[in-house]
């Protein structure tokens, strides 16, 4: 099973409020989070799972979540991302795309293949952060793309993309994943 991390950060690393709400609005990183999304089996906290609600009709959501009797409606419900593994691939999934909240990629990120950030050049206020991603794992650049603010993207932002340089010895066992 390939895993990938999708998020927007801010320079701070921010990328929420703490408040459910997200610190800009920027229709073209929405576009690219539903491009590359798309048909997919997603793995979101409950919270963010309910914040984005309508979101969803062409995914499948795993939702991570500490209710025992938590059922998303056109999901599936896990309670660690080794069940998640397993349910997306017991659907033939060959890739489970990690949307957040903070908990979730902080969770997912030992077993993260590849990383799609949009860069966001601000400082945001807000006290929900993503995680030290560098910390104690190498990544190497596939790409990067820059764009500048314009009327409907107040801020400049860059599309980064990162693969795992560690050897897949270092991550958790996913062997049954397939």
């Amino acid at each position: 099973m390939h895993v990938t991390m999708i998020a927007a950060m801010a320079r701070n690393r921010v990328i929420g409020t703490g408040q459910g709400k997200i610190p800009w609005s920027l229709p073209r990183d929405r576009e690219h989070f539903r491009n590359f999304t798309k048909g997919k089996h997603l793995l979101l906290g409950r919270v963010t799972y309910e914040e984005m609600s309508g979101w969803f009709s062409d995914h499948t959501p795993i939702v991570l979540t500490r209710r025992v009797d938590y059922q998303p409606e056109g999901g599936k419900a896990a309670h660690s991302v080794e069940e998640s593994l397993t349910l997306a691939a017991e659907d033939g999934a060959r890739e489970l795309c990690i949307c957040g909240g903070a908990h979730i990629y902080q969770a997912a990120l030992p077993y993260t293949d590849e990383l799609h950030l949009t860069l966001v050049d601000t400082e945001a206020e807000g006290r929900v952060l993503f995680p030290d991603y560098e910390g104690g794992i190498s990544w190497e650049k596939v790409s990067e793309e820059s764009f500048p603010a314009d009327e409907e993207n107040p801020h400049t932002m860059t599309f980064l993309h990162l693969q795992r340089k560690s050897p897949s010895s270092l991550r958790p066992s996913r062997m049954h994943w397939g």
